[in-house]
């Protein structure tokens, strides 16, 4: 048994001000953990649905098992209950304001309908999304690299890169606790097991009530899409290649979303035509999903160019997009790509009012003018604020129109970024 690993979500949702906190994320992922170890302590009851007894109760008599809680309350895996949300509501509804009643946990997104299709709990809880450890999690640095992206000094004097084969290593592990704390000791083919086991368990039709699909065509399509970590979706030429229609596609692509298999950026140019996830770039939720899936495939992404920088281009969305949340700035992410003939492309994108902040990974040592073609074209809109361009080498140069070089390390290496230079937040260690 590892030690546990403190979360620096656990902050922000005891300091969540409305009454009910919905916190979702897959399964393995740390919830409970965090939980028991972070919010027990604080004053939080905890029961789970996961335990047959107790879902049996509460589903015999949702109103009066809920009325018989002591809260605070942690109700774990409360996704298997449809009616919940909406059992909680007409309870909260009656309540006075105080701090959080319920926190719902759901290892798959709890439901939202209810009223017509509307979210009973809008307006009434926070939500947020639980991820594997990044590497600045598992070093047990609180402090969000989301502000340090947006408003700190990066340190010119920083010298500290990282060979391909360990950032492979990194990569490969990822960042869910008991696998990535035991991934040295595992065999090759017992890690392509528990990759492939944990993906088949998570399409079982019980962890959403009445969601039913066909583990057959869910796991071809979900390969497929773990083959090509951050690529853009166009849901009618992967339908094409696995003789699939486009609606299909795009329907199992939701239940990979909502079980938290995968997550997606959305085009800054369309997110506000709200096309859900039409063209966006999609990320393994870990970087481990992928490269047990290419290894099963035959594929060697250690020696493969292309599909290295695909891993490490999600490997840096997923150190970055989750501290989010317990971010002072608190950003929303996509990433950006003009149409045409030859397009430029950002690979992710923040922002904030009118502020732009814009990140490219190049999966190469070395880098030239031509590297920064996406950024350059995006500093063109007026609210852009600065750039990065990510990459495997040893050191932060700062280049003309506010751009910096900025190594992979630096993402988890806290002198790569002057000490007093963006807010720290206070979680303790």
């Amino acid at each position: 048994m590892t030690d546990y690993i403190p979360r620096p979500l656990a902050e922000t949702i005891l300091n969540a001000r409305r009454k009910t906190v919905i916190l979702e994320g897959a399964r393995a992922v740390g919830k409970t953990m965090m939980a028991r170890e972070q919010l027990v302590p604080q004053g939080f009851a905890y029961t789970t649905l996961a335990d047959e007894n107790t879902y049996n109760l509460a589903t015999a008599d949702l109103r009066g098992w809920l009325n018989e809680l002591r809260t605070p309350v942690i109700i774990d895996e409360a996704q298997r209950i449809a009616e919940l949300p909406l059992e909680i509501k007409e309870i909260v509804d009656a309540m006075p304001s105080g701090g959080i009643r319920f926190l719902l946990t759901g290892s798959a997104v709890i439901n939202r309908g209810g009223l017509d299709g509307q979210d009973p709990l809008a307006r009434r809880a926070q939500r947020y999304a639980m991820s594997p450890l990044t590497q600045r999690e598992r070093l047990g640095i609180p402090r969000s690299i989301v502000d340090g992206l947006w408003n700190g000094v990066p340190n010119t004097d920083y010298d500290n890169g990282i060979g391909r084969s360990a950032l492979y290593g990194l990569m490969a592990a990822g960042g869910f606790p008991e696998y990535s704390s035991q991934y040295d000791e595992y065999e090759d083919w017992e890690r392509e097991r528990l990759v492939t086991d944990d993906i088949s368990t998570v399409l079982g039709d019980t962890i959403l009530p009445g969601e039913k699909l066909d583990a057959v065509i869910a796991r071809t399509i979900l390969d497929r899409l773990l083959c090509s970590p951050g690529g853009i979706l166009n849901a009618s030429a992967t339908g094409d290649q696995l003789a699939l229609d486009r609606r299909t596609v795009e329907r199992y692509v939701g239940v990979f979303m909502r079980r938290f298999l995968i997550h997606a950026l959305p085009n800054i140019k369309t997110a506000p035509n709200r096309q859900a996830f039409t063209r966006a770039k999609l990320h393994p939720v870990d970087t481990s999903l992928s490269v047990q899936t290419l290894l099963s495939k035959g594929k060697d992404p250690l020696t493969d160019p292309v599909i290295y920088g695909g891993l490490l281009e999600s490997f840096v969305a997923n150190q970055i997009v989750p501290a989010v949340q317990w971010s002072t700035t608190h950003p929303d992410c996509f990433y950006w790509r003009e149409p045409g003939s030859s397009p430029k492309e950002v690979d992710l994108v923040m922002q904030r009012r009118n502020r732009l902040v814009g990140i490219e990974v190049k999966s190469s040592a070395k880098v030239n003018r031509d590297d920064f073609k996406g950024l350059a074209e995006l500093a063109k809109d007026p609210r852009f604020h600065r750039g990065y361009l990510i990459y495997t080498g040893n050191t932060i140069m700062k280049w003309p129109g506010n751009l910096w070089v900025l190594p992979v390390t630096a993402l988890w290496d806290p002198t790569a970024f002057l000490d007093a230079s963006y807010p720290v937040l206070n979680v303790e260690s």
